[in-house]
């Protein structure tokens, strides 16, 4: 499913207070009033008038950041909230193209899988804690290939089956994050020894 199907334009004005935040900042009463009446202004006019209202604003802007050196805090993100990325994707998408909202797409489920990865993580570790001797096992996947009787073994000797039976529960591909994940941790312990 793609953003705006799952963010509908409807709930652009809730989402797009950045946006309104910004041009409010950014332009004056007088300003406002030319933009009112742009659409009665007869049609041969209303070029110039647009170009006008657009340098007015542009000669604000100027004029603002001079006399305002400091941050402005109604266009920033707290440096100390951690940016909602899923609420970033989602405004974007409100002025995006089908192709961008496709990238914006597929970034969310790169979030979500690294989430998930980080869950499986914080998992395993509390699966290590509880059964030290897991730990030692040798990683889901890796080595030489296990025979029926191995299989048969381990699920009946004491901690290994939990992560046999956890590994089992797992569709194909989150197997492949797991491993993925679990290789991504050996290199990083490699290049710390």
């Amino acid at each position: 499913m793609g953003i705006r199907k799952a963010y509908p334009m409807a709930t652009k004005n809730e989402e797009a207070a950045n946006v309104m935040a910004f041009d409010a900042l950014y332009t004056t009463n007088q300003i406002q009033k030319f933009k009112v009446l742009l659409p009665y202004i007869e049609p041969s006019m209303q070029k110039h008038l647009a170009v006008y209202i657009k340098y007015m604003e542009l000669q604000y802007t100027l004029q603002y950041v001079r006399r305002h050196s400091f941050q402005i805090h109604g266009c920033s993100v707290s440096s100390d909230d951690k940016p909602d990325l899923r609420s970033l994707c989602r405004q974007l998408a409100l002025y995006s193209s089908p192709e961008e909202i496709r990238q914006l797409d597929q970034f969310q489920n790169l979030l979500q899988t690294m989430e998930n990865m980080q869950e499986m993580a914080q998992t395993m570790s509390v699966l290590q804690e509880l059964f030290p001797e897991m730990s030692a096992a040798p990683p889901f996947g890796s080595g030489s290939a296990s025979s029926d009787t191995d299989k048969a073994e381990s699920a009946q000797t004491g901690p290994f089956s939990v992560l046999d039976m956890m590994m089992n529960m797992l569709t194909p591909e989150q197997r492949a994050m797991y491993e993925m994940f679990q290789q991504q941790t050996i290199n990083k312990e490699d290049t710390l020894s």
